[in-house]
Formats: structure tokens, C-alpha cells, sequence
């Protein structure tokens, strides 16, 4: 059984002149939605996660911090509201994972460095088990590193902590194993 858990899919990420824009967003934004719309017809379990604060930055009055459209929570799906990089920090995400113990949590969604790898990393220690979905996460540059590179960096760091894997892989096995 699987779960999809849908990390800061917010408006932060592709406004431009924002601190967090992430400029290469679009082919991954493209596979999260595609890893959405699959978790809705299989009816997996889904929770969207949305990072608010107070100052510049996910500021919970600002419009930036805002679902992007096409990733606003359907009636039937979880919102988790948290103020920290892990989503634990959300009591309604930690409802959400405790209410589903045997399912794998699919991550997708932003940053990889940041939200996902803390979610991810604290989620392994506390018994969960995740699959990070490559494709359909990004990371901001810093430095000298690039957005793919500390992305690919990233990835490689949760590979003891989650499964990897990317949209079509898991678009595909999961409908090979539905109709079987």
C-alpha cells in the first residue's frame, strides 16, 4: 500500500525574484503533477504538505505561499500545515503517517536538500518507510552548486533512508500490480 505525500508544492518556488525560485522547476513540476493525478485514480491515501511562517519567506499572509493550482488538496485529501523543514513538525501530518503505519509514503515535491530530505530522514527514524520519487523533486542552488547538483547530491544522501525511484517507474509497477 502507498501513500503520496506532497511537500511544498507552493507558489515560493516559481515566483520570480523569490529567494526559494527554483528556476529549472519545470520538468519536475510537470512529473509531480503527473504523480498526482496517478495517486487520485488509484486512490492512494494523499496529504499536501504547505510550509507557513512569519517573515519573508512562506509567509502564512503572502499569496506566494499559496498552493501552485494545479496542487491545491482535493475535499478528500489531508492538509498538513507545518512552520519547520520536516514535515513531522505538522501534528496533522503525523496523524495522517500514524493513521497509515503500513504504507510507503511516496514523496514528491520541494526542496529535495530541505523539506524532503528532513521529512524523509526523520519519517526512517521514527519506522516509516519512503520512496523518493527523483524526478518529480527539485533543489535551490547555493554557491557554486547547481540546482541539479544539489539535487542529485541530495538524492544520493536519501538513498539509505528511501527507496528511489521516479515517475514513470512508479506510474508503470503500480499499474502493472493494480490489475493484477
Amino acid at each position: 500500500m502507498k501513500a503520496l505525500v506532497v511537500i511544498d508544492i507552493q507558489r515560493e518556488y516559481i515566483s520570480p525574484g523569490r529567494k526559494f525560485q527554483i528556476h529549472g522547476i519545470g520538468p519536475s513540476l510537470k512529473n509531480a503533477y503527473a504523480m498526482l493525478r496517478f495517486a487520485r485514480t488509484q486512490d492512494w491515501p494523499i496529504v499536501h504538505v504547505q510550509h507557513l511562517q512569519d517573515g519573508e519567506i512562506f509567509n502564512r499572509e503572502s499569496d506566494v505561499s499559496d498552493f501552485i493550482d494545479s496542487f491545491v488538496p482535493e475535499a478528500n485529501e489531508v492538509l498538513a500545515v507545518k512552520n519547520n523543514y520536516s514535515s513531522f513538525s505538522s501534528p496533522a501530518f503525523v496523524k495522517f503517517a500514524a493513521d497509515h503505519p503500513d504504507h510507503e509514503f511516496v514523496v514528491i515535491g520541494y526542496g529535495t536538500t530541505m523539506c524532503c530530505l528532513s521529512t524523509i530522514v526523520d519519517g526512517y527514524h521514527r519506522g516509516y518507510r519512503f520512496a523518493l520519487v527523483e524526478d518529480a523533486c527539485a533543489a535551490l542552488a547555493v554557491g557554486e552548486h547547481s540546482e541539479a547538483s544539489m539535487h542529485d547530491h541530495a538524492v544520493a544522501i536519501l538513498g539509505p533512508f528511501s527507496r528511489r525511484t521516479n515517475t514513470e517507474e512508479e506510474t508503470t509497477l503500480n499499474s502493472f500490480t493494480a490489475k493484477i
